[in-house]
């Protein structure tokens, strides 16, 4: 994936994590029952957010290092000896 696309669709992500553990986003959750797993369904909107918020990072972060590995193995490619000349 690309590395801007990948920082978009988390930026994107995050705005929409943002809304939906705040008011506008909350009021269709903001309930009891029912229970999800024992939580009230209102702290199991939350926690499901924060699991999806940090897969998201995750996710993020290994596209950041799989771009960084990349462009240092290209430019290593790109230097032929010690003194850089091509």
């Amino acid at each position: 994936m690309p590395l801007g696309l990948a920082r978009g669709l988390a930026a994107t992500f995050l705005v929409a994590f943002a809304v939906a553990v705040t008011w506008p986003g909350m009021v269709p959750a903001n309930r009891i029952y029912p229970l999800v797993l024992g939580l009230p369904f209102s702290l199991a909107w939350v926690a499901a957010w924060i699991v999806a918020g940090c897969l998201v990072l995750w996710m993020l972060h290994a596209s950041e290092t799989a771009h960084r590995r990349r462009a240092r193995e290209e430019s290593v490619r790109g230097t032929s000896g010690p003194g850089g000349t091509r």
